[in-house]
């Protein structure tokens, strides 16, 4: 008896023994393996998603500016993108800080 677990099969009611699938139909009948397949096809898909996301467009302007053979473009780019990131983290920071102390 020790080691021995019945599983009722959800789609056709079936008693099964010690099996992860039905032996009738076939369904998967192992919740954590269900659970276990729900998940992956989440994270399947939401990295599909990620992957068509299409970046910002201050983003885009400015990889595509620092990418530009002209040195006359291409340094100015790269200074005002470095302003531009010292900006949103000084503003993340300045967040933070009011949400944590706000509460």
């Amino acid at each position: 008896m020790a080691g021995e677990t019945y599983r009722r099969c959800p789609e056709c009611n079936h008693l099964n023994l010690n099996s992860d699938y039905c032996e009738q139909c076939g369904a998967l009948i192992n919740i954590n393996l269900r659970r276990m397949q729900e998940r992956e096809k989440l994270a399947e898909d939401k990295e599909k998603e990620k992957q068509l996301e299409k970046p910002n467009a201050v983003s885009q302007y400015f990889k595509k500016k620092m990418q530009h053979p002209n040195l006359f473009i291409r340094i100015p780019a790269k200074a005002l993108y470095s302003v531009w990131v010292v900006v949103m983290a000084i503003g993340a920071f300045l967040a933070f800080v009011f949400s944590y102390f706000t509460v």
